[in-house]
Protein backbone atom coordinates (compact mmCIF):
# COMPACT_ATOMS: atom_id res chain seq x y z
CA UNK A 1 0.00 0.00 0.00
CA UNK A 2 1.32 3.24 -0.86
CA UNK A 3 2.27 6.03 1.82
CA UNK A 4 0.31 9.30 2.26
CA UNK A 5 3.15 10.82 -0.36
CA UNK A 6 3.42 8.03 -1.95
CA UNK A 7 -0.26 8.55 -2.98
CA UNK A 8 0.38 12.30 -3.86
CA UNK A 9 3.23 11.54 -6.28
CA UNK A 10 0.28 9.28 -7.80
CA UNK A 11 -2.17 11.87 -7.86
CA UNK A 12 0.15 14.42 -9.74
CA UNK A 13 1.56 11.82 -12.20
CA UNK A 14 -1.95 10.62 -13.32
CA UNK A 15 -2.94 14.42 -13.41
CA UNK A 16 -0.21 15.52 -15.74
CA UNK A 17 -1.61 12.46 -18.04
CA UNK A 18 -4.82 13.17 -17.63
CA UNK A 19 -4.07 16.87 -19.14
CA UNK A 20 -1.50 15.43 -21.54
CA UNK A 21 -4.39 13.09 -23.04
CA UNK A 22 -6.75 16.24 -23.29
CA UNK A 23 -4.34 17.82 -25.04
CA UNK A 24 -4.06 15.03 -28.24
CA UNK A 25 -7.21 13.86 -27.74
CA UNK A 26 -10.08 16.60 -26.70
CA UNK A 27 -11.98 15.50 -23.40
CA UNK A 28 -14.46 13.15 -24.68
CA UNK A 29 -11.95 10.36 -25.85
CA UNK A 30 -12.43 7.38 -23.95
CA UNK A 31 -8.94 7.58 -22.75
CA UNK A 32 -9.06 10.68 -21.62
CA UNK A 33 -12.65 9.19 -19.04
CA UNK A 34 -10.38 6.35 -18.17
CA UNK A 35 -7.31 8.79 -16.79
CA UNK A 36 -10.10 11.20 -15.16
CA UNK A 37 -11.54 8.00 -13.55
CA UNK A 38 -8.49 6.64 -12.25
CA UNK A 39 -7.42 9.84 -11.08
CA UNK A 40 -10.34 10.14 -8.99
CA UNK A 41 -9.97 7.00 -7.68
CA UNK A 42 -6.45 7.86 -6.18
CA UNK A 43 -8.26 11.21 -5.04
CA UNK A 44 -10.74 8.92 -3.25
CA UNK A 45 -8.23 6.60 -1.71
CA UNK A 46 -5.89 9.97 -0.63
CA UNK A 47 -9.45 11.64 1.37
CA UNK A 48 -9.89 8.58 3.11
CA UNK A 49 -6.71 7.88 4.40
CA UNK A 50 -6.65 12.03 5.52
CA UNK A 51 -9.93 11.27 6.69
CA UNK A 52 -8.72 7.83 8.94
CA UNK A 53 -5.84 10.02 10.39
CA UNK A 54 -7.33 12.65 11.05
CA UNK A 55 -10.08 10.48 13.15
CA UNK A 56 -7.43 9.14 15.24
CA UNK A 57 -5.96 12.47 16.19
CA UNK A 58 -7.20 13.61 19.89
CA UNK A 59 -9.20 16.17 20.11
CA UNK A 60 -8.30 17.77 23.62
Amino acid sequence: MLGHEGLKNKIEVARVELHHLAEINGFMDQRVLEQSMFLDELINKYNKIRYDLYKKKPIA
